[in-house]
């Protein structure tokens, strides 16, 4: 895994929640409102806080800077708050303030699909685990949104944020059914381990939620979940996989261990440390 400035991001690769039309629909669906850059996918979106006199607006992972006249005149942006997040830009014009309550994860990890060999990309941990996987008796099955909801919602693992995890998965598959790969584990028959994925912008994927179970770690189940993906990307010419949130070290402790997994994975690893704001 290596460390790179989010300059050296590639010119195709864009940010998810910001990028991707099912996840625009998602927030509509939270009453927020997504406008769409020209000639890119990439959007931003508005709050009202206080009817229409107080917003919020988030441009978050975009390098247009917010042009605040724009909003006023075509928004109505007349009070509130803009927060701007940079995808690549490191200049930033004056008159932004720093935002030092972070208002966005600050780190995030992908890999470059570019060869059927991908395990090459992977560290010798994986590789391990892989092959542990493979010598198991447990398969792969990928299932529709019912049949993975359920066993989601079955699993014994507790989460604070479980039934969270579960209305945000259904959502996104209710909306585009065909952006969400919903992939189950089984030892016979019985369903060990859970991962689902969003496709976006014809060629990036991305890690949206998993489970498993301590008694099924020794067969590697989640290595496995994730040699599938990776296949089954590559077959449908997939070319970034995004792994998405990644915890840095003020991140909560829960996400230590899942993130350590993650990064066997992960070819590139980018921070975002910075967010700014401007009052109207």
């Amino acid at each position: 895994m290596k460390y790179i400035s989010r300059a050296d991001l590639p010119d195709d690769h864009y940010y998810h929640r910001t990028a991707s039309s099912t996840y625009r629909k998602y927030l509509e669906d939270c009453w927020l409102t997504a406008i769409t850059f020209p000639q890119t996918p990439q959007f931003w979106w508005v709050k009202n806080l206080l009817g229409k006199f107080v917003k919020i607006i988030k441009y978050e992972r975009i390098d247009i800077e917010p042009d605040m006249d724009f909003l006023k005149s075509t928004h109505g942006f007349e009070h509130g708050i803009c927060i701007w997040v940079p995808w690549r830009r490191k200049e930033i014009p004056s008159g932004w303030r720093k935002l030092w309550v972070s208002s966005h994860f600050q780190e995030n990890g992908f890999t470059i699909l570019d060869n059927e060999d991908y395990t090459k990309k992977w560290n010798e941990r994986a590789k391990r685990a892989r092959k542990k996987f493979l010598a198991s008796w447990a398969i792969i099955r990928e299932v529709d949104a019912e049949t993975f909801s359920l066993a989601f919602k079955n699993t014994r693992v507790k989460h604070l944020y479980k039934n969270d995890y579960i209305k945000y998965y259904k959502h996104m598959a209710w909306i585009d059914p065909t952006s969400v790969r919903s992939l189950l584990c089984y030892v016979n028959g019985s369903v060990v381990a859970w991962l689902a994925v969003h496709d976006y912008c014809n060629n990036s994927s991305v890690h949206l939620v998993a489970f498993t179970g301590k008694e099924w770690y020794p067969i590697q189940a989640w290595t496995g979940l994730i040699d599938y993906w990776f296949l089954d990307s590559w077959k449908k010419q997939i070319r970034y996989m995004n792994f998405d949130q990644l915890r840095n070290k003020y991140g909560p402790s829960d996400q230590k261990w899942y993130t350590a997994f993650k990064e066997n994975f992960i070819e590139f690893r980018v921070t975002y440390p910075d967010s700014y704001f401007k009052m109207q």
